[in-house]
């Protein structure tokens, strides 16, 4: 069967998602709310994958790929960065070792798709993003999960002229860079990975530190002239995981004017078989009492489909390690909403929740972004 006809995911209501309740008078707040915020997703994956996540590398090998321009605009997104990265498992079962001419790819389709589409525009920093609330419009930033170049330093310029405007220097294991967060002796960034950062700085593109080891973190923000980011990630204090970040580090990025944005991932941020959208405002509670309203954005690392399945069959996950189907609440980018409701009825004030929703993520990107 074509790859054009494998049945793709619902961009809207693929499950049951709750509404975050809110009383009357916080319901006119979220409504006035949403006209004024700037939402900004510093981490998803907007790519609409397929119903049946086992022929998810079927569907990436015919090129077809469809993005969720109706998911996104549901979510009241005023811009996402793309995270680009799927069409790395063409010829890994590893994303650490996506090949640079996949990812190349992928990004071109996505850019071909938009200009052919005109369903969302393509921004590359903060004045593109407002404009885009200006006119009423989705805006898609490219981003790269991570940066797969090899040991080759032109081809950072290179995914910069596509447009990429923020890239992770790792996935989970070791590359030239440095290491990612799985690898077994952290060694930090490589002189390579020096001159990696040295030249993101020098040409605008953001840095993300979401999947680097402590070392290679920490050496990040400290060698970068500029702020660094971790796109999607938790607090280790209140869910210690492989994937969740300690106080130090956190507190070192956001000294240096750095983002720390949130993710939403199932089974991430709980062990509740009927999690909610709870267990990650928990994180925006801890991580806004520890660094302060002014470094803290969204991230939500979700994409459109069966988020769970891609765990389990691209990733190779325990099932056991699974115990909930989907994050009620948070399932897609379709419920973005969410967060803002969320926030409000946590107590959050106005300029509190914009800056959360997005004035963080747009300051930063002024810091870093040419």
């Amino acid at each position: 069967m074509a790859a054009s006809r494998i049945p793709l995911a619902q961009e809207l209501d693929r499950v049951p998602s709750m509404t975050v309740p809110l009383d009357a008078q916080q319901e006119q707040r979220f409504q006035r709310l949403m006209d004024e915020v700037i939402m900004i997703d510093v981490h998803q994956h907007p790519f609409i994958c397929p119903e049946d996540m086992t022929r998810l590398v079927e569907l990436l090998r015919g090129n077809q790929y469809k993005w969720g321009y109706e998911a996104v605009r549901h979510g009241g997104w005023t811009a996402v960065a793309t995270a680009n990265a799927f069409r790395g498992f063409v010829n890994t079962d590893d994303m650490s070792f996506t090949r640079f001419e996949d990812l190349m790819t992928e990004v071109s389709l996505m850019l071909s798709d938009l200009s052919l589409t005109g369903k969302a525009v393509q921004v590359g920093n903060a004045d593109d993003i407002e404009a885009a609330k200006q006119q009423g419009t989705v805006g898609f930033l490219p981003t790269l999960e991570h940066l797969a170049i090899g040991s080759e330093l032109d081809r950072v310029d290179a995914f910069y002229g596509m447009g990429v405007r923020l890239a992770g220097l790792t996935y989970n294991r070791k590359n030239y860079i440095g290491d990612g967060q799985n690898e077994r002796n952290d060694g930090g960034l490589s002189v390579f990975g020096i001159e990696v950062v040295d030249r993101m700085n020098q040409l605008g593109m953001a840095i993300d530190v979401s999947h680097a080891s402590f070392r290679t973190a920490m050496d990040a923000i400290h060698f970068s002239q500029a702020p660094v980011t971790f796109s999607h990630n938790a607090a280790y204090t209140l869910r210690p995981t492989a994937r969740t970040r300690n106080d130090e580090e956190l507190s070192a990025c956001a000294e240096k004017g750095g983002l720390i944005a949130i993710t939403a991932v199932p089974n991430a941020l709980s062990d509740d078989p009927e999690q909610n959208i709870d267990c990650v405002l928990d994180h925006y509670d801890y991580m806004v009492k520890l660094v302060g309203v002014d470094h803290v954005g969204i991230g939500t690392d979700t994409n459109i489909g069966d988020h769970v399945a891609f765990h389990r069959v691209m990733l190779g996950r325990d099932p056991e390690q699974l115990p909930a189907p989907y994050l009620d609440g948070l399932e897609s980018p379709a419920d973005g909403k969410n967060i803002i409701r969320g926030l409000i009825r946590r107590g959050y004030s106005d300029d509190e929740v914009k800056k959360l929703a997005g004035g963080n993520a747009l300051q930063f990107f002024r810091r870093v972004m040419r």
